[in-house]
């Protein structure tokens, strides 16, 4: 009787093949952990006078910018230039990239952050950014500009100019004047009394609390006005833009709405004075001296309501 061959099982190439790849996909968030980023910091910190009527002038490039005003003559500056990169010597090399100047010249004070190579380097490969903090006499004028990145103004009673590009604007607790030129960027403001123009371009504005006077336009964005007692007058001139206005009572203002196109969403008891004369229409006089919120939109909706009621202990 012949015996019959015992046969061992022996994997097949591709069987090892494929047990190979196992063992790297396991193998590769560990070494992701390992390549954690390095980041390198540089801190400039200044102290300038700055007398009445010194402007303060801001050139910011991926810059997250605070300015607030302060009680005291002179301009604090503290500004931090960064390199992330997870290689550290690629960061601390590449951080010189991050540029700045800080200067005096008259009556202007002059804050600026860019990022240059030196000719005949390589391409920069980290991540540079700059983050300012900056106190300045309240009442001074302010110009800024800031590309890619996030500005804050507070506590300023001043002139103020601010033209954004991309990124966040926060505004909070402002007197004086306020021209802001916005574009694809979020805008919001809280606790306003102020002569605020807002040139806006495909942006999200939202103002609450807002006292003072105000000309907003915009152009394929969202718009959202939430009126203080202290509120003079609004204009909202927009296009393809969503507006709502939301009042703490009807009856402290008057209203012209107007929509183009669009649909106008309007307290019930306010129906009866609405006209539709190829567009959606709405005028209502409480009272000649009480401000008046007007704004007129094409192709996107108006919503005038009541802001809800806080409930308080």
């Amino acid at each position: 009787m012949s015996a019959t061959p015992f046969h061992v099982w022996r994997p097949r190439r591709w069987g090892g093949l494929l047990l190979g790849l196992v063992c790297v996909l396991l193998a590769l968030p560990a070494a992701q952990a390992q390549r954690k980023v390095q980041v390198l910091t540089r801190t400039i910190e200044q102290t300038l006078a700055c007398p009445t009527g010194t402007l303060v002038r801001i050139r910011a490039e991926k810059a997250t910018l605070k300015v607030q005003g302060w009680d005291k003559p002179t301009v604090q500056v503290v500004l931090k230039l960064s390199a992330r990169h997870p290689e550290r010597a690629i960061a601390e090399r590449e951080l010189p990239a991050a540029r700045y100047q800080i200067a005096r010249k008259g009556t202007t004070i002059d804050l600026v952050n860019y990022f240059a190579v030196t000719p005949g380097m390589p391409p920069v490969r980290s991540d540079l950014r700059a983050e300012y903090l900056v106190m300045m006499p309240a009442g001074n004028p302010l110009e800024i500009i800031n590309a890619y990145g996030q500005t804050e103004l507070s506590d300023l009673t001043g002139r103020q100019l601010l033209t954004q590009d991309f990124g966040a604007v926060t505004l909070s607790n402002l007197r004086g004047s306020l021209e802001a030129t916005v574009r694809y960027a979020e805008l919001t403001g809280s606790n306003l009394n102020c002569a605020f123009i807002c040139r806006a371009d495909k942006s999200a504005v939202q103002l609450t609390g807002a006292g003072g006077t105000y000309a907003i336009s915009n152009a394929y964005g969202s718009i959202v006005l939430e009126p203080s007692d202290e509120l003079k007058s609004a204009f909202v001139d927009a296009s393809r833009t969503e507006v709502t206005v939301g009042v703490p009572r009807l009856s402290s203002f008057n209203y012209h709405l107007t929509s183009n196109q669009g649909k106008l969403t309007i307290p019930a008891s306010y129906t009866s004075k609405r006209t539709l004369t190829g567009r959606n229409l709405l005028e209502v006089t409480n009272d000649a001296k009480l401000p008046l919120i007007r704004v007129i939109t094409s192709y996107a909706p108006i919503t005038l309501q009541t802001q809800p009621l806080l409930v308080r202990p």
